[in-house]
């Protein structure tokens, strides 16, 4: 929303094109196929761009915690995350204990939903047991995602994930194995979906 940063971009695009700045790339490294295919969209770039998912470092536990009774969104509070469409979702299933850890704006809308504990900025091992003990984890970003490292942490711990359908979130998800991927901001079809998968501990175990 701001027309001065909007017009410097149209001209560095405008001096790009004129200068033929891309023919000097040699290989585009895409950290997803959703921005390669994006960027693909230019032919100069199209023959030049792969993909490299993002790593990961691997933390290895001295024992895998036992899962406990909640739900687990961690990340920013903020719109574009699909914060305010997951507080209409916790609230539609106010039986279900959900667990937020993180910062943002929506942080004291977060803290008056009676049925979520927000837990604040976590890093370390005391985010990666909070990640491993979580039935499950929620990602439901309303924005188009790269290759976000939250997918990743969860699936890496054993913690099944359930994504929305936008970006190159898909693309970290195996449909029915390590999560599953929902329609963005559709909340009647998240509040089905987390309550189904919420009482089928058999499934949950499977994941």
């Amino acid at each position: 929303n701001s027309r001065a940063k909007s017009v410097l971009a149209a001209i560095e695009g405008y001096l790009y094109g004129r200068l033929r700045t891309y023919r000097y790339i040699d290989l585009l490294i895409c950290p997803s196929d959703f921005l390669r295919e994006k960027l693909s969209t230019n032919p100069v770039l199209a023959e030049k761009a792969i993909t490299i998912h993002n790593f990961v470092e691997e933390r290895k536990m001295i024992s895998v915690p036992e899962k406990e009774d909640y739900i687990l969104y961690f990340g920013r509070y903020s719109k574009e995350k699909g914060i305010e469409t997951l507080l209409n979702i916790c609230e539609r299933l106010s039986d279900i204990h959900f667990v937020f850890a993180g910062t943002g704006p929506l942080k004291n809308e977060i803290c008056k939903q009676k049925n979520i504990e927000e837990k604040g900025f976590l890093s370390g091992d005391e985010l990666y047991q909070t990640i491993a003990k979580a039935r499950f984890v929620l990602f439901p970003s309303e924005c188009n995602e790269n290759c976000p490292f939250s997918v990743m942490e969860a699936q890496m711990y054993g913690t099944p994930v359930l994504g929305s359908n936008l970006g190159g979130i898909p693309e970290l998800i195996e449909e029915g194995c390590t999560g599953q991927i929902l329609e963005a901001g559709d909340v009647e079809l998240w509040v089905k979906t987390i309550r189904d998968l919420w009482q089928d501990k058999t499934r949950l175990n499977q994941m």
